[in-house]
């Protein structure tokens, strides 16, 4: 038996259920022993493309290098691979990345795979899962990947080859509900409704409810069917640009914390307003979460993060 790293990328199509499909088929392959976490890393060379998923599954196998080659090829194929602009757009690529049998030079295959200490996609899965590989005859993976630059590689997920209900996104969704009440107790207990004349205070607050009451509610409806309190996309959402989302990427976030803001500054409840305020940097670590699987879905959203700067609040955050 050989064991044989795989290096899997794919910019095209549903990027994530090729990669899976991949993984179903090296599974026929021979034993699976490691599967390295998803990254998203920047094209190299080539035409102008979107990003790729990148992962490195690691299978012990009796088959020929050569041979396993072509059923690697027969894999890509299965997906619609088409081959006709050198290092273009693919559904698939599967690349023998390294292995613990000889050295390979023919003309169809190369193992270590020429440029593979070279590429920071290749070096962070393969380093994940086994550091020693040999990506040039005396270097192992985990030290290439110590010398060679940053490529704009990120991770996005542990657990990807199969499907698995996220409980980190239903965390945050309690945690938001909790944090909430907990808001709505405070500004009850040490909070005062305004008697006669409406001091600067509370006209400031009435001013800042209604931009985020507005913010939220015209966030809300551009979404349509895909809203969710779930960080994760529903399954028939479509990525959405426009209005809000031209001026920062979470604005239900942002206009949410403005309203609950405004609503514990009316009230004149202090520890309402540092509550409120809190919840900026909850939304930024629930936002942060949900950016990864947004780009998991999405290979358009890496280039509207880098359009569009402003996170929460537009203009501000």
């Amino acid at each position: 038996m050989t064991r044989y790293a795989i290096g899997l990328g794919s910019n095209l199509g549903d990027r994530l259920a090729h990669l899976r499909f991949a993984f179903e088929g090296l599974g026929e392959l021979g034993w699976v022993g490691a599967v390295s976490s998803l990254y998203e890393s920047a094209p190299v060379g080539g035409p102008a493309q979107d990003p790729f998923l990148n992962a490195v599954v690691v299978v012990e196998s009796d088959l020929d290098p050569l041979v396993l080659l072509v059923r690697l090829q027969e894999i890509e194929n299965q997906t619609g691979r088409v081959r006709r602009t050198r290092w273009g757009p693919r559904t698939l690529d599967l690349d023998i990345v390294s292995s613990d049998g000889d050295l390979v030079s023919e003309e169809a295959l190369d193992i270590p795979h020429p440029r593979a200490a070279e590429r920071e996609f290749v070096l962070r899965p393969l380093a994940e899962v086994w550091p020693q590989a040999r990506v040039a005859p005396d270097t192992p993976a985990s030290e290439a990947l110590r010398t060679v630059d940053s490529q704009g590689v990120d991770r996005l997920a542990r657990v990807w080859s199969e499907d698995h209900r996220p409980w980190l996104g239903r965390l945050f969704v309690g945690l938001q509900f909790v944090w909430f009440l907990g808001i709505a107790v405070a500004m009850a207990s040490d909070g005062t409704l305004p008697e006669g004349a409406v001091d600067v205070t509370r006209l400031v607050g009435a001013m800042v409810a209604v931009i985020g009451g507005a913010l939220a509610f015209i966030s809300s409806r551009r979404l349509g069917p895909g809203l969710s309190a779930l960080p994760e996309p529903r399954s028939d959402a479509v990525l959405i640009e426009t209005g809000p989302y031209a001026l920062a990427r979470h604005p239900i976030y942002g206009g949410v914390t403005l309203f609950i803001l405004g609503a514990a500054m009316i009230v004149d409840s202090l520890s309402g307003v540092f509550l409120s305020l809190a919840l900026l940097p909850f939304f930024y670590l629930k936002s942060e979460y949900e950016e990864r699987t947004l780009r998991i879905r999405y290979s358009e959203y890496r280039a509207y993060r880098d359009r569009v700067t402003r996170r929460l609040i537009p203009f501000l955050i």
